[in-house]
């Protein structure tokens, strides 16, 4: 006997996901004011209704992309305290990897690049303060950044760490596009972007 509701309960599962990545990719594109509910439903292939039974508004979709995204800022905090000696002499470069390696390793998947590039969005917006993103889901992962990097360089002046690290996150996430360093180098090195990125962060925060 075939179980209906299993069946039911799948697809309104895959759905549901072809909804977020739309979603997903809309804001990316269009910015969270410039994507709307009816544009990300056409793209996900479904009705309007269906979108609101799921998300309930514009807001409660952005919010559930950043929350299935999680395990991304997960995982940087996993790295971070993993790092055993944050007075050792590799220990900025220890931080700066697990910083960038998890957001990194989207740029190489062409479905999850659009998370990379909506974190670029949400970050660089404005209004952004008007949601709960960033507040929820960056400033907590941000603080232990800054309470280790502290650490790791003690002789910063007050408010260093705290900028290094903003200086950071626009770094990292302006290497989510590189439509920039095509208009401008005629040879992108790309094989080298993630290498200077991590040697350029480090430098930054070493030498600032």
């Amino acid at each position: 006997m075939v179980d209906s509701t299993a069946g039911r309960s799948e697809t309104s599962g895959s759905r549901r996901q072809a909804i977020v990545r739309a979603a997903e990719r809309l804001f990316a594109l269009e910015g969270y004011h410039g994507a709307t509910m009816r544009q990300i439903a056409e793209e996900a292939g479904v009705k309007l209704s269906l979108v609101v039974y799921h998300f309930t508004s514009k807001l409660g979709l952005y919010s559930a992309i950043f929350e299935e995204r999680r395990y991304v800022n997960d995982e940087r905090l996993a790295r971070l305290r993993a790092i055993l000696d944050l007075r050792a002499d590799d220990a900025v470069e220890q931080i700066v990897s697990s910083f960038t390696d998890p957001v990194l390793a989207l740029h190489d998947d062409p479905d999850d690049i659009w998370f990379a590039r909506l974190v670029l969005r949400e970050a660089a917006d404005p209004s952004s303060q008007d949601r709960p993103v960033i507040r929820e889901q960056f400033d907590p992962l941000a603080r232990q950044f800054v309470e280790a990097l502290t650490i790791a360089l003690p002789d910063k002046p007050a408010g260093f760490h705290h900028w290094a690290y903003l200086y950071s996150v626009g770094a990292l996430t302006q290497s989510a596009f590189d439509t920039r360093v095509r208009n401008v180098a005629d040879e992108p090195g790309y094989e080298q972007k993630n290498a200077l990125l991590r040697s350029y962060i480090t430098a930054a925060l070493r030498h600032g």
